[in-house]
């Protein structure tokens, strides 16, 4: 802060000094009002810039910075040395009104910032799981609040900063452990072992230094097992892509070999479509999608065999109850002739 504020005087200061140096008239005690009037609107103004004033008063900024451009251009003589030093106290009062304007527009878009990656970890569920690491993070908020209705808008600032890091870091703590969790609950790890194992290491670090409060390299180490993380599984889903590539493949002969195609054809092109679908998924490298879609062929491979088993079953006892139909009508037929012949003697 200290270093923008003495590049604003500074600039301020450079803005005047062409009158101060050009006037020989003005006393000494004059000049020192006209400097320290210059430094008081170079303050304002730097404060004002602090919080982002421009962006929520665009027009009432660009008029307070003409104006100070003109004041710093006015000619210091004796006899106007007191408006421009009239000039300047009154910009700073400008500014400071324009930072009074801004401050809830500016608290109000912090908060904001705060609970929607707050709200979003709650709907989450993170907050349930691990409801101990947000107690920092809720305290920070709480403290920026109660800094800027108090006026300590440096101190809020500060405060409202550290619980925006503390909440992005538990929103990025919170992504990583669901991927561990999903490859736990599909069984990747064996796929990947040593990038899971040390992203459960990292993770585990990341935790403990988010506790001891350094949040920078917290932050870091959860990001790093988010990617180990990614990285095991989506090598997870390509070999589980792959693996249902083969069992669809045999499926799919298997109802080729069965005739399926023609018995339960319905459903066999429902098969072929998902098969399809899902081998232009894998060579997409879309491979968790893809690993759906040759699950969806499997199954519907299967059901069409079934059912297609089912018809020749159908079928052949249809064949066979018109077989024994037949029998039964050719025994009826030769008994009603042996009964006509005897009655004809």
């Amino acid at each position: 802060m200290k270093s923008r504020f003495f590049f604003t005087l500074f600039t301020v200061i450079m803005i005047i000094s062409p009158s101060l140096s050009a006037q020989q008239g003005a006393g000494q005690p004059m000049l020192a009002d006209l400097e320290a009037a210059a430094a008081k609107a170079g303050e304002a103004r730097s404060r004002a810039g602090d919080f982002s004033c421009p962006s929520y008063f665009p027009g009432e900024w660009e008029a307070a910075e003409k104006q100070l451009a003109e004041t710093g251009q006015m000619p210091n003589n004796d006899a106007n040395i007191k408006s421009t030093i009239d000039a300047y106290n009154a910009l700073a009062d400008t500014f400071d009104s324009i930072l009074t304007l801004t401050i809830p527009l500016y608290a109000q878009a912090r908060e904001d910032e705060i609970m929607e990656l707050r709200d979003v970890l709650i709907d989450t569920g993170a907050r349930d799981s691990f409801p101990e690491y947000f107690i920092q993070a809720d305290e920070a908020a709480l403290l920026a609040l109660t800094q800027f209705e108090a006026g300590d808008y440096y101190d809020a600032r500060e405060s409202a900063a550290n619980a925006l890091q503390l909440f992005r870091y538990l929103t990025i703590a919170h992504d990583a452990w669901v991927l561990g969790w999903e490859i736990n609950e599909r069984e990747f790890a064996l796929y990947d072992p040593d990038n899971f194992e040390r992203a459960d290491e990292i993770l585990s670090g990341a935790m403990d230094e988010y506790n001891a409060g350094d949040i920078p390299a917290a932050q870091e180490n959860a990001e790093e097992a988010y990617l180990r993380y990614s990285l095991v599984l989506s090598t997870g889903w390509a070999e589980y892509a792959e693996f249902h590539s083969s069992k669809a493949d045999g499926e799919r002969q298997a109802a080729l070999d069965m005739r399926t195609n023609i018995a339960a054809k319905e459903y066999f092109l429902m098969a072929e479509q998902d098969y399809k679908d899902a081998h232009e998924q894998l060579n997409g490298e879309n491979y968790e999608e893809a690993s759906k879609l040759f699950i969806n062929a499997e199954a519907m491979y299967v059901i069409a065999n079934m059912l297609a088993q089912e018809k020749r079953l159908l079928a052949r006892n249809m064949l066979r109850e018109a077989h024994d139909k037949i029998e039964e009508s050719g025994r009826a037929a030769r008994q009603a002739e042996i009964i006509i012949k005897g009655g004809s003697r």
